[in-house]
């Protein structure tokens, strides 16, 4: 039982920490969003092309040196009160000895040379590995021990910092890739300040508790499938920048990474609520779901991602037009494509945040493996041809792999009464949509058509939604 959080309606406490995450992420996502037009007037395509490949390269490697350990500091934070400053300090040492090892293997490399880069991107490489682990591992604690507003507040403090040194970096120094690459590292560095600051201040004597080996093997036990979960996952949202480069050039991938762009709008709704929703789905979890909590969630968020992907799609080349600069307007053409992609990827997630609560990660590590080794065959057969439009096609068929595995194994740990026939119809009406935007038929109209569809197919989650925001405007 987590002991140390104060008992509230289940609906209220998901509520609660989704509107301090939208309060976090929001403003993040939207200055991210909004800089867009920034970047792409100042950087080349080959410029944003490289740094898209150090962020994407830092995410990969981030598994490897931290063995996901922050994603156990989570989980076993909140189950044992009396031993979470062990569990913490227990991931400082794993983080620790990751990147400093990560350090040692990188001089060798930087040293040798082999891929002819600047030595200043192997610095760089560096701190964006390192900042990144670290601040998984402190925004992990302090959700586990309920700082939420810190969390809120250390998502608010990550993005303006950026923002302000792009806009010194960038545009009053001219400094090109390199100001980038500052004003992402910088903005990171005071960030983490904030979240040890904070911890400290909090959790007295933080850094002297000590984490049992039995606890400590548990989590190690617990974590080690995630890398192969995250690795895979990696493999499934980025491996294909990889093939663009091979078989194309480094110029296509600024404009596939631009693309990604668009569906980051959804992708705010995504990493808004998986966060809040990983909290509550520990706390509440139910394997019969009596209340229907976890179905009706489940509902009312596919129906949420349908009508905003519904829209994304249909306002696609409107919102290219406006964002995308000179020669990466024609990214439109894989945008919407992606905008699918991440549906796919939150209904996993929200899938996936059943098995943290039972503590099963080996079903996360079983559908990503399964569905990269998929989409590495994609985007073997489809890039060579198809270019960024058949890697994003590769992208959402892997998502949705591990979404069906991942439905198909949840049903041993929870009864989830889902209409699946439902949801499956609504996939087919957004694949529709873009395949009326890339051919001569494409219409607002016909857009309009398949979204009311949509709205039709899910009446009862809108009429709910209608009704609670109506009781709660009556209320105020």
């Amino acid at each position: 039982m987590i002991r140390y959080y104060m008992k509230e309606n289940k609906y209220k406490f998901l509520a609660k920490n989704t509107i301090l995450f939208t309060v976090s992420s929001f403003g993040s996502k939207l200055l991210a969003f909004i800089m867009v037009p920034f970047y792409t007037s100042i950087l080349t395509t080959s410029e944003f092309g490289v740094a898209d490949l150090l962020s994407t390269s830092s995410s990969l490697i981030v598994f490897f040196v931290t063995i996901c350990i922050a994603d156990a500091v989570l989980r076993f934070a909140i189950e044992s009160y009396t031993e979470r400053q062990g569990v913490f300090l227990y991931g400082i040492k794993v983080v620790l000895s990751g990147v400093s090892l990560f350090g040692l293997i990188l001089s060798v490399i930087a040293f040798f040379n082999p891929i002819k880069w600047d030595l200043y991107l192997y610095f760089f490489l560096y701190l964006l590995v390192c900042f990144s682990a670290f601040y998984q591992l402190i925004s992990n604690y302090l959700r586990a021990i309920n700082k939420i507003v810190a969390v809120a507040i250390s998502g608010i403090l990550l993005s303006v910092t950026t923002v302000l040194f792009n806009i010194l970096f960038l545009f009053m120094y001219n400094m090109g890739l390199k100001g980038y690459l500052i004003s992402m590292t910088s903005g990171y560095f005071i960030t983490l300040l904030y979240g040890i600051i904070v911890i400290i201040k909090n959790e007295k004597g933080v850094l002297k508790q000590k984490c049992s080996h039995e606890k400590g093997m548990q989590m190690i036990k617990y974590s080690l499938p995630l890398v192969f979960n995250g690795v895979a996952w990696w493999i499934n949202a980025s491996l294909d920048r990889y093939f663009i480069i091979f078989f194309h050039n480094v110029a296509l991938n600024g404009l596939y990474a631009v693309a990604s762009k668009i569906p980051t709008i959804l992708n705010i709704v995504n990493q808004i609520f998986s966060q809040a929703w990983n909290l509550s789905a520990i706390k509440e979890y139910d394997k019969n779901d009596k209340n229907n909590f976890f179905k009706n969630i489940y509902s009312l968020y596919n129906f949420t991602l349908m009508t905003s992907c519904s829209i994304l799609i249909m306002f696609n080349i409107p919102l290219a037009k406006i964002l995308f600069a000179k020669d990466f307007y024609a990214a439109w053409r894989c945008s919407s494509i992606l905008v699918i992609a991440t549906v796919f990827s939150a209904m996993s997630s929200f899938l996936g945040s059943i098995f943290v609560a039972v503590k099963n990660s080996k079903i996360f590590a079983v559908s990503t493996v399964t569905a990269a080794a998929l989409n590495s065959i994609l985007n073997l057969v489809l890039i060579p041809g198809y270019g960024e439009v058949g890697a994003a096609i590769a992208t959402v068929i892997s998502f949705a792999v591990i979404w069906l595995i991942r439905f198909i194994c949840v049903k041993k740990y929870m009864i989830l009464k889902i209409n699946i026939a439902r949801d499956i119809i609504s996939y087919v009406l957004i694949c529709v949509q873009v395949f009326f935007e890339h051919t001569v038929i494409n219409s607002v109209f016909l857009h309009l058509i398949l979204f009311c569809m949509i709205l039709l197919l899910y009446r009862k989650e809108m009429c709910y939604l209608l009704k609670h925001l109506n009781k709660r405007r009556n209320k105020l």
